[in-house]
């Protein structure tokens, strides 16, 4: 599980950072991102790929040939038999 926090204040900020690093032993990674525009590194699942396969072919790069290729078709086809209204 990942948890972001904005704090504004540092001085509470690095309070909260000595707080979670008391739980280091246990698993838990304090990452501090420096900017607003930094995201921290984000790893999918087998199952969340599955589950959202579209809206990350919609969302990543250049699609606009997706769309126009035989594999789209046979993808909306597979999802309307899915959802049942094939």
């Amino acid at each position: 599980m990942q948890l972001i926090i904005d704090i504004k204040n540092e001085s509470i900020a690095n309070k909260i950072k000595t707080i979670l690093n008391v739980f280091k032993d246990d698993g838990v990674k304090v990452q501090e991102l420096k900017t607003k525009n930094q995201k921290p590194e984000t790893i999918l699942s087998d199952e969340y790929i599955e589950r959202h396969w579209k809206e990350l072919i919609m969302t990543s790069g250049n699609s606009s040939n997706y769309y126009k290729s035989e594999q789209y078709y046979e993808d909306r086809a597979e999802d309307y038999r899915q959802r049942g209204k094939v």
